[in-house]
């Protein structure tokens, strides 16, 4: 019996370190087939044009355009592409996030390398894989929680938000990126970057990953996620 063809896969990290290690991991395992390294989202767009892989790996956070805004657009033009997201940043909130926008997967970047080999392969297969702990009936009980969460809940009432403000949060739980937003609310793109950089400093968040987490919880408790 013919063997089937392997998974053929993208990596997309900014840090060189983390797709070597990505790379040794996975050079021995049956099956997969690393066909293209990128280091940004704007790069991970052009290579998926060209090479049309099996599935990406693909870092929520990296510079020019996040993996989360590479991911979008790539799904705006094919629908069928499937992305495993690797993050130092975990919780059920990015499990909800990732999933909103049509991924297939979220790890962890400490994985193991036997699961990281099972969610590809169980990706690949038409499925998802969100982690050990993360089958059906968690799923949807992160689904209930996040979609019945109050804006008590996760939004420090000792800070007002403008509504501007308000809006930038909306726009970035969505995944757009700041020029989009500019285009979107009419304003130039410093503008928009500069009500970003002042959400953190107001909310005291160190990192976009952070403030991604923040605005889909604001977003989720606004009722910003309403089917489209």
């Amino acid at each position: 019996m013919a063997e089937s063809r392997p998974i053929r896969i993208i990596i997309a990290d900014d840090h060189k370190l983390f797709r070597s290690g990505i790379l040794s991991l996975l050079d021995e395992a049956r099956g997969i087939h690393i066909i293209g390294e990128a280091e940004n989202g704007q790069e991970l767009i052009g290579l998926y044009e060209k090479q049309k892989p099996d599935l990406i790996l693909v870092d929520i956070s990296m510079p020019v355009l996040s993996g989360i805004q590479a991911f979008k657009t790539i799904r705006r033009k094919d629908k069928d592409v499937k992305a495993l997201f690797l993050t130092m940043y975990e919780g059920d909130e990015y499990v909800y996030f990732t999933r909103r926008i049509g991924a297939k997967g979220l790890l962890g970047k400490n994985t193991m390398k036997g699961e990281l080999i099972y969610a590809i392969k169980t990706i690949a297969g038409g499925e998802y894989y969100f982690g050990k702990n993360y089958d059906d009936e968690k799923l949807k009980e992160i689904e209930k929680k996040y979609r019945q969460m109050i804006a008590t809940d996760v939004v420090d009432g000792n800070i007002q938000l403008s509504l501007k403000e308000r809006k930038v949060l909306e726009l970035i739980s969505k995944g757009m990126t700041s020029q989009e937003i500019a285009n979107k609310l009419k304003y130039s793109r410093k503008t928009i970057e500069y009500h970003r950089s002042r959400l953190m400093q107001r909310l005291n968040i160190k990192s976009f990953p952070e403030l991604i987490t923040y605005a889909v919880k604001f977003s989720m408790v606004n009722k910003l996620f309403d089917e489209e």
